[in-house]
This record gives structure tokens, sequence and C-alpha cells, in this order.
């Protein structure tokens, strides 16, 4: 059970992350130290995140308040109607 439990914590970590790229790769103003700083975390923490290691769950939540979303959010992949969201807002 334990190891099930790591595996979901890892995949939800591992959407977490895609959704954070794509939140600063929208954002092309917003670097990741201002990032940190809004969301209350240090600038290694994200990094660290961003290149595959894992972070508390306050630290999640700290992300996606930053991001302006819940962190049940931040957690799950992102569904085809927010795709075609991104993808119309880049064009606009």
């Amino acid at each position: 059970m334990i190891e099930h439990k790591s595996e979901t914590n890892n995949a939800n970590q591992d959407w977490a992350r895609e959704r954070l790229r794509n939140f600063l790769d929208d954002h092309h103003s917003l670097p990741i130290y201002r990032f940190a700083l809004i969301a209350g975390v240090s600038r290694i923490t994200v990094a660290s995140f961003l290149g595959g290691k894992e972070v508390m769950t306050v630290t999640l939540m700290k992300i996606a308040k930053a991001m302006n979303i819940s962190s049940d959010k931040l957690k799950q992949p992102i569904s085809e109607q927010e795709y075609i969201e991104l993808r119309q807002e880049e064009k606009a």
C-alpha cells in the first residue's frame, strides 16, 4: 500500500511540474526567482522541483496559490479544454 501511495504522489508531482513549467513559459516576465518570491519558497526549491526533486505538500500548496489555482488542480493533468484555452491565449 505504501508503494501505491508513493507512485500516486510521484505522478501528482509530475503533473504539478508540468503545470508549473507551462505557467512559467506563459509568463515570460516571471523568472524562477521572482516566482519563488511570490510563492514564499526559495528559488533553489523551485529549481530543484522543476529538476525532478520531490517537495512537501505545503510547498505544492504555496506554488498553487502563487499560480492562483487550487493545489488539487495543480496535481492533475491539463484537461483538453484547458489546453485549448492556453493555445487560444498564445495566439492572441
